[in-house]
């Protein structure tokens, strides 16, 4: 009884020992498949492929654009491949977040809010923000014809707000923000919203793609855009990279290069006498 009880107990342990074997085994694994991820050479960057000349869907389905063209160079330069993944815009900042997002690529802005939440780039781009208004609105023929009461776009979790208040105090006015999620700039065209800010860029491209849109006028706002990177180690050491690879393409002209080809001009420069959005 004694000599069966010792087997079982035997038996047993040795069961418990392999278990545990297997199990460091497989721990191991677990680490060394995540130190393997977390070494892999690949920028996976968000976008909601909405904005013109700076990244959208072309009529084959692919994604094109200046955003598209400088991260694609950025991946060159630095040995990185860059994944683009395309989504909502609030699901942007989770996932950026959550870190299942690298970084968000689609002309962001910066301003301090986002300084103090992220690590930002180097800027690659400086955009004066214009305003767009429909054609057959009778009462906006100028800036000068902006009043109060009147209702302007301002997209949720964007800097619009900011935009919004540096038009307000630049004119003397308060323009009526009509916040929206997914609110399209047909709004305007079709006279629900009376104007909507933009990039002067995204404008010119804009009024090309819609009918019934006209440039109403350029601010004296100026954006500056950057690429946002989670406060890590690993977004602190890919900010330093992408911020490198930046500053060469403005030294050697690629930057200028593939702005004009977007945009047939260099928005790689800030205007002069222009003020920062904050």
């Amino acid at each position: 009884m004694k000599k069966k009880v010792l087997s079982v107990l035997l038996c047993a342990a040795m069961v418990a020992s392999i278990a545990v074997g297997c199990g460091s085994k497989s721990s191991s694994e677990d680490s060394s498949a995540d130190a393997k991820k977390s070494d892999k050479k690949v920028i996976t960057v968000g976008c909601e492929a909405t904005t013109p000349g700076w990244i959208q869907t072309d009529e084959k389905g692919k994604l094109s654009g200046y955003d598209y063209d400088v991260w694609q160079e950025i991946g060159k330069r630095i040995g990185y491949e860059i994944d683009y993944k395309v989504m909502e815009w609030d699901s942007l900042w989770v996932m950026l977040a959550d870190n299942r997002l690298d970084s968000v690529g689609e002309q962001i802005s910066y301003n301090s809010e986002r300084e103090e939440k992220y690590n930002l780039s180097e800027p690659y781009a400086y955009n004066l923000y214009s305003l767009l208004c429909a054609k057959d609105n009778e009462a906006l023929q100028s800036m000068d014809d902006l009043k109060s009461g009147m209702t302007i776009s301002c997209e949720t979790n964007t800097s619009d707000e900011l935009i919004v208040n540096a038009i307000n105090n630049q004119y003397g006015i308060e323009l009526k923000p009509t916040y929206y999620d997914g609110m399209s700039v047909q709004d305007v065209a079709l006279g629900r919203c009376d104007l909507w800010p933009r990039a002067y860029t995204s404008c010119v491209t804009t009024v090309k793609e819609v009918d019934n849109l006209r440039i109403l006028g350029n601010t004296n706002v100026v954006e500056s855009n950057i690429y946002p990177f989670a406060k890590t180690d690993r977004g602190e050491k890919l900010c330093k990279l992408t911020s490198d690879a930046i500053k060469e393409m403005k030294e050697d002209g690629t930057l200028k290069e593939l702005s004009e080809k977007w945009f047939d001009t260099d928005v790689t420069v800030k205007p002069e006498g222009a003020e920062d959005l904050k």
